[in-house]
């Protein structure tokens, strides 16, 4: 005999799905010393990932985690073998300097 599922509890299960997504999302806005501000984003452990613009000195970073990912490290070389800044939620001030590579977990 087929079930059919009520449409209040289908409803709660899409919303909690929708919530679940929004939590699990991470942002990183990216500032450099020419002005310029780079977004990335991304909703789990990001690996290694290039940053594109090498040509200026990063200044800040503003990270807003998320429930699988509440940490950025950025590298100075493009391999993320060569750990430079760890940071956390929130405006970063980094030492400024020209970061070739970037993790998010």
């Amino acid at each position: 005999m087929p079930s059919t599922v009520h449409p209040t509890v289908l409803t709660l299960l899409l919303t909690l799905l929708t919530l679940l997504s929004l939590a699990s999302a991470w942002k990183m806005d990216v500032n450099y010393s020419d002005g310029t501000q780079l977004h990335k984003h991304g909703h789990h452990n990001s690996h290694c990932k290039r940053f594109n613009k090498t040509d200026a000195a990063i200044t800040s970073v503003v990270f807003e985690g998320s429930l699988l990912a509440d940490t950025f490290v950025l590298y100075n070389d493009g391999h993320c073998r060569d750990e430079s800044y760890k940071g956390k939620k929130g405006n970063n001030n980094v030492p400024n300097h020209v970061y070739r590579s970037y993790k998010v977990y």
